[in-house]
């Protein structure tokens, strides 16, 4: 398992993650953006985790962990945006997925 980390220098989110074997777990606590793009393809679970908010609160803070089947999909649920979750999760020294994965 590897502990991820996806966030912005502007406070739009900040989230914690772990890894394991192509399945990614946004965890309790992370800030995330309320806002999902309509043009991201395959969102409906990051939608049905956003528009919870036993999941999700108003404030865009994760209250209950959530899983997903593929780091890209998480990052979207963080970002909002379209993000290939294997170049812009990162772990504490700031290596991409990608790199940690080759190793």
């Amino acid at each position: 398992m590897l502990l991820l980390f996806l966030k912005t220098r502007t406070g739009n989110y900040d989230a914690k993650a772990e890894y394991d074997d192509g399945r990614m777990i946004v965890k309790k606590g992370s800030r995330v953006s309320l806002q999902l793009a309509s043009h991201i393809r395959g969102g409906r679970k990051a939608k049905s985790y956003l528009d919870d908010r036993s999941y999700v609160n108003d404030m865009g803070i994760v209250i209950q962990d959530c899983e997903f089947k593929s780091p890209s999909t998480a990052a979207q649920f963080v970002t909002g945006n379209s993000a290939n979750g294997y170049l812009v999760w990162k772990d504490k020294n700031g290596i991409k997925l990608k790199e940690l994965i080759k190793k």
